[in-house]
């Protein structure tokens, strides 16, 4: 069976790893087996999502639907406008956080949420069959500008106007959350501070990934701007990363402890992906929440089947209440409206918090067998007490530390992720793993 479909949804390096001609089969094929209506088409700021959404846009065509163009929109507008306009399925036509030679597609169903894994399979086996047959019918395209501004709308309605109105920063990452997240922030009540929120397919001020090397200029940069906060996303703005006033970049786990805390649910079912920290399935615990892990990219998915209430990956929130999508932009107002009423709970939730995270990425193919054997060996010492494969290899230790390996769904990448109360600790962990990746090439 074709593999087509990576993390959250397909991507490559444009007209070399992903053609319009891929693409266009694939958005022929969901179309086709979705059957026909009407569909959602989005897009972020590069080149070649401009035209890989015209190509999405002549595939539905071309199987008999109408095509609603939302235009150039972060991924949870399309998410929400496929829900709102009851469309048989959305496209998301973005590289996400990937580099700028990168191309791709994030698929919604009705309900504005990305494809479980058996949709999926469903897709990549119609698409090793040449089932479809010419559509009698040539669809509709309708210009749906008007989803952005419905978006705005309705989620400002969900929240209160803030009283202790904050001043913040937000670093768009020369993505279209550039056009939307002040237009939340303000009528919210707050005094916002765009930066890198032009719309640009160069993503010349930094790489859209928000990682704290990415940062570094933004962060130098926020101590002048007097701010009481600073959030950043990613070039689609599903994902949200939070920095203090001093440009500190404020660890994930953080992040969704706020905003679970701003949820304020006392039962329920919390889906919190493999790699995130501990310290956040430790808070759920402690507000009387279950916890279940997922593989990443799928919170979604198991949230939906648990009926949920909450979910998070690290930098990316899922609030039910709102959509069963990750949503970088709602994550900033819903923390905001938080931290307004309560100015010192960063610093006490800080404090609070014993975890100390680390990622690493590495740009190798390994053999995760070679790998596997090589972490058990190295990390034997450490007292192994649990191996688990449900997202490529985390091994936790007797004092409750942690390593993971996985292989990234959207780049030729290793992702090491190792968590520890003691930072001398995590210093070892974080070499012993590099140096088991760099050994099992």
């Amino acid at each position: 069976m074709v593999k087509a479909f990576g993390t959250a949804g397909v991507r490559g390096v444009f007209n070399r790893t992903q053609t319009p001609e891929q693409v266009y089969r694939l958005a022929e094929t969901v179309a086709f087996t979705s059957g026909r209506g009407r569909y959602g088409v989005g897009w972020d700021g590069r080149k070649t999502s401009a035209l890989l959404a015209r190509t999405v846009i002549s595939a539905v065509n071309a199987v008999g639907s109408e095509a609603h163009a939302f235009g150039v929109v972060p991924t949870p507008v399309v998410a929400f406008g496929t829900r709102s306009r009851a469309c048989m399925a959305g496209f998301s036509v973005t590289a996400s956080h990937n580099p700028s030679e990168f191309s791709g597609v994030k698929i919604f169903n009705t309900k504005g949420m990305e494809l479980p894994a058996s949709d999926e399979e469903k897709i990549e086996r119609a698409l090793v069959v040449d089932v479809m047959k010419p559509s009698g019918v040539f669809g509709q395209l309708v210009p749906d500008e008007e989803a952005a501004d419905d978006y705005v709308q309705a989620l400002v309605s969900r929240y209160e106007k803030a009283r202790e109105p904050l001043r913040i920063a937000v670093d768009c990452a020369s993505g279209p959350g550039g056009i939307v997240t002040p237009q939340i922030l303000k009528p919210l009540g707050h005094h916002v501070v765009p930066v890198n929120a032009q719309v640009s397919w160069r993503f010349s001020a930094r790489p859209p990934e928000p990682t704290a090397s990415n940062l570094a200029d933004f962060s130098k940069m926020v101590p002048g701007l007097g701010v009481d906060l600073a959030f950043a996303h990613d070039g689609d703005a599903d994902r949200l990363v939070m920095l203090d006033a001093l440009g500190r970049v404020i660890p994930d786990s953080i992040l969704t402890i706020l905003a679970l805390r701003a949820v304020n649910a006392s039962s329920g079912v919390v889906v919190i992906s493999e790699n995130t920290s501990t310290a956040v399935a430790e808070e759920a615990e402690r507000l009387g929440l279950r916890v279940t892990r997922s593989r990443v990219g799928k919170t979604f998915a198991v949230l939906e089947a648990e009926g949920g209430i909450f979910a998070a990956e690290p930098s990316k929130v899922v609030d039910p209440r709102w959509g069963l999508w990750e949503d970088g932009i709602n994550a900033a107002a819903m923390i905001s409206g938080f931290v307004s009423r309560d100015r010192g709970v960063v610093g006490r939730v800080m404090e609070e918090v014993q975890w100390r995270y680390r990622q690493v990425n590495l740009d190798v193919a390994v053999k995760m067998r070679v790998l596997r054997e090589k972490a058990n060996e190295a990390f034997r010492k450490f007292k192994i007490q649990e191996e688990r494969t449900l997202d490529g290899l985390k091994l936790v230790f007797a004092d409750g530390s942690w390593v993971m390996f996985r292989s990234s769904g959207t780049e030729p990448k290793i992702r090491f992720y190792c968590e520890s109360k003691d930072l001398q600790l995590l210093d070892v962990l974080v070499q012993l793993g590099t140096q088991c990746i760099e050994s099992s090439k």
